[in-house]
């Protein structure tokens, strides 16, 4: 039977809420309503009660940076009339419209991001098929402002293989078979090299075990996953490992926390999402924790969680189970910031 959603005393929203509006929020990953085709959008909002979570809300929930990601891969770019390439310019271009229609800047660089200095959008790729073969095209990526790649979406390409198939299924049918090795590849290893150099976020979600390790051996900048889970907590297949954790946080990286429910998998209310900070804290400790909550990308959320306005629900919890303000503060926002600000330097 599924728990209940904890009824919180007033005190714990009431601190929840001085949080949220005097520290800096950030959230690891989401997708602009666009990445979904409208028809379908609408289809899905009405049928499936799919939420909908336009930009706007981003700022009514005080949400101080976010990062918004077109995808990479064959998922939102076969079968087009142009190149995956073409594709995803016009996914970030319409990014950018939602983002003027919400009048919120695009955002190169996190320095000088905090509480009172409103909502900023950092663009990003989920899927870094778009790459090719081509280590050049990471350039006029960053040239047109992406400063996050996600390695691998839901298919292995030229630079690793996946945790999940499309439909759930762990891993990729090439790599069950035997016919492909699980891993970073070796054009993956010079695009790791060639991100580190430019400034561009390497987010690890959706990677395999063995493509997250070997990206962590690899990396000299910090690491970011930015929408997952503990795998000890739940046999989930898009959640990692005790090893991966341990493996991202020794890069200074950060694990971004997912409430999100995915049937009767993943986690159920804020309760669960707790748990999972309270294991990435005893395992690899606070300064590694984050959130992403794959705004626009997934098809309901923990009981408790509905959208961007919710975020003062998830300091909540977190309060609720004990952890300390500062703690609850550096999860809410400082972490991913810090980390950020480390890697989007590196560019002169």
């Amino acid at each position: 039977m599924k728990r209940p959603v904890v009824q919180l005393p007033a005190q714990v929203w009431q601190r929840a809420r001085s949080l949220v509006e005097t520290n800096p929020v950030a959230d690891a990953h989401g997708h602009p309503q666009a990445v979904v085709p409208r028809p379908l959008r609408r289809l899905a909002e009405k049928v499936a009660r799919v939420p909908h979570d336009p930009l706007e809300t981003l700022v009514t929930g005080g949400i101080n940076l976010a990062v918004i990601t077109a995808v990479g891969d064959a998922m939102a770019t076969a079968g087009r009339p142009r190149s995956a390439l073409d594709t995803v310019y016009r996914q970030l271009a319409a990014t950018r419209r939602e983002a003027f229609t919400a009048r919120l800047p695009i955002t190169t660089t996190v320095a000088g991001i905090g509480a009172d200095t409103g909502t900023q959008v950092l663009l990003g790729i989920e899927g870094g098929d778009v790459i090719g073969d081509d280590p050049g095209c990471l350039s006029r990526l960053y040239d047109v402002g992406v400063r996050l790649i996600g390695l691998v979406h839901y298919a292995d390409n030229n630079l690793g293989t996946i945790s999940t198939s499309v439909t759930g299924r762990r891993g990729s049918g090439a790599v069950r078979s035997g016919t492909r090795p699980a891993g970073l590849t070796g054009l993956g290893v010079e695009i790791v090299g060639e991100m580190n150099s430019l400034g561009i976020a390497i987010d690890l979600a959706h990677a395999d075990r063995a493509t997250t390790l070997a990206v962590c051996e690899t990396t000299t900048k910090p690491l970011i996953s930015s929408h997952t889970g503990a795998a000890s907590l739940r046999d989930f297949p898009r959640y990692i490992a005790d090893v991966e954790i341990e493996a991202i946080a020794g890069t200074g990286g950060v694990i971004g926390l997912w409430p999100a429910r995915i049937g009767s998998m993943a986690m159920s209310d804020l309760d669960d999402f707790a748990q999972h900070a309270h294991h990435l804290a005893e395992r690899v400790g606070i300064e590694h924790i984050c959130i992403g909550t794959d705004k626009n990308g997934v098809t309901a959320y923990a009981e408790g969680y509905r959208n961007s306005n919710d975020f003062v629900g998830l300091a909540a919890a977190l309060l609720h189970a004990g952890f300390g303000e500062s703690d609850v503060a550096q999860i809410l926002g400082a972490n991913l910031l810090r980390v950020l600000a480390d890697i989007l330097q590196s560019h002169p």
